[in-house]
C-alpha cells in the first residue's frame, strides 16, 4: 500500500499535465487552422523562455556524458520538430532518472527496488516521448494532405501552374507540422531550386504520404503528364486510407472502455457487494 499511494499520485499528476499539453496543442493547431498567430509563440520557445538556466544546466550535463555512435537521435529529433540538440537530449535522460530515482527514497525500503525501476523508466521517457510526437506528426501530415491535394487540383484545372499551387496550398494546412513542411518546400522554389528539385528533397521525409505525394508529383512533372488529374487521383487515395484510419481508431475505442471498467468500476461493484456480505456475517 506505501508503494501503491506514490504511484497513483505520480499518475495523476502526469494525466493532469498530459491533458493540459494536449489542450494547448489543440488551441494552437485551431489557431493555425484559423489563419490567427499564436502570440506567445511556438511551445518550444515559451519553454525555453521560462527555465533557461535549467535547460543550460541540462545541457552541460548532456555534454558531459560520453557519446556513442548506438544512440544517435539526431533524425528523431528532427522528425518531432521539439527543437532539443543531442547533447540535451542526453542531458534531459540522466536528469529525469536521477529525479524519479530520488522521488522514491522516502518510501523507505521500498526504495531499494522502486528506485532502479523508476530510474530506468525515466530515462527512456524522453526518447519515448520523442517518438510519440514524430508519430502525431506524421498522422497530422496524412490527416492534412487530402485538402491539400484538393486545392492544388482545383488551381491547376484553373490554369496555374505547380509552383504557384505550392504555394497557395498553404492555406489548406491545417496543422503547424504540415505547414512547415509546405513552407520548407516553397522556400526552396523562392530560392532559386527547380520544382523537380524541391520535390526530390521533400520526397525523403518520414511520412509515408508525403513521400508518395512528393514522388507523384515529381513523376508527372519528369514526364509531363496532366497533374491536374493525377492530384485527384492521390486525393482520392488519401482521402480514402484516412476514412480507414478514423474506422480503425474508432474500432479500438470499445477496447479501451474495458480498462477503466475491468479495473475500477468491477473491483469498487466487488467490495460493495462482497464486502458488505463479508462485514454482515462477521461476529
Amino acid at each position: 500500500m506505501e508503494v501503491l499511494i506514490p504511484a497513483l499520485l505520480a499518475l495523476s499528476v502526469f494525466s493532469l499535465c498530459l491533458h493540459f499539453l494536449r489542450g494547448y496543442q489543440r488551441r494552437r493547431s485551431a489557431l493555425c487552422l484559423l489563419g490567427i498567430e499564436d502570440r506567445g509563440g511556438s511551445g518550444e520557445r515559451r519553454g525555453i523562455r521560462l527555465l533557461p538556466g535549467a535547460r543550460g544546466a541540462i545541457t552541460r550535463l548532456g555534454e558531459l556524458l560520453p557519446w556513442s555512435e548506438g544512440t544517435d537521435f539526431t533524425g528523431l529529433l528532427e522528425e518531432s520538430g521539439r527543437g532539443w540538440s543531442s547533447t540535451y537530449l542526453r542531458g534531459l535522460r540522466v536528469a529525469s532518472a536521477f529525479v524519479c530515482a530520488a522521488l522514491a527514497l522516502p518510501i523507505g525500503p521500498t526504495c531499494l527496488l522502486l528506485s532502479p525501476l523508476l530510474a530506468a523508466a525515466a530515462y527512456q521517457a524522453p526518447v519515448v516521448a520523442l517518438k510519440r510526437q514524430a508519430r502525431r506528426r506524421r498522422e497530422e501530415i496524412a490527416s492534412d494532405l487530402p485538402e491539400i491535394i484538393d486545392l492544388m487540383a482545383v488551381l491547376c484545372y484553373s490554369g496555374e501552374g505547380l509552383h504557384s499551387a505550392l504555394a497557395h496550398s498553404l492555406r489548406a494546412c491545417g496543422h503547424p507540422s504540415t505547414r512547415a513542411v509546405m513552407e520548407r518546400m516553397v522556400e526552396r522554389m523562392f530560392l532559386g531550386e527547380s520544382v523537380s528539385e524541391a520535390l526530390r528533397h521533400a520526397s525523403r521525409h518520414p511520412s509515408r504520404e508525403m513521400r508518395r505525394f512528393c514522388r507523384t508529383l515529381l513523376r508527372a512533372d519528369e514526364t509531363g503528364a496532366p497533374i491536374a488529374d493525377i492530384l485527384e487521383e492521390v486525393a482520392v487515395e488519401f482521402r480514402n486510407n484516412r476514412r480507414e484510419r478514423e474506422r480503425a481508431r474508432a474500432s479500438r475505442a470499445s477496447i479501451y472502455i474495458l480498462f477503466p471498467l475491468v479495473f475500477m468500476i468491477l473491483p469498487s461493484f466487488m467490495l460493495l457487494t462482497l464486502g458488505s456480505i463479508l462485514l454482515g456475517n462477521t461476529p
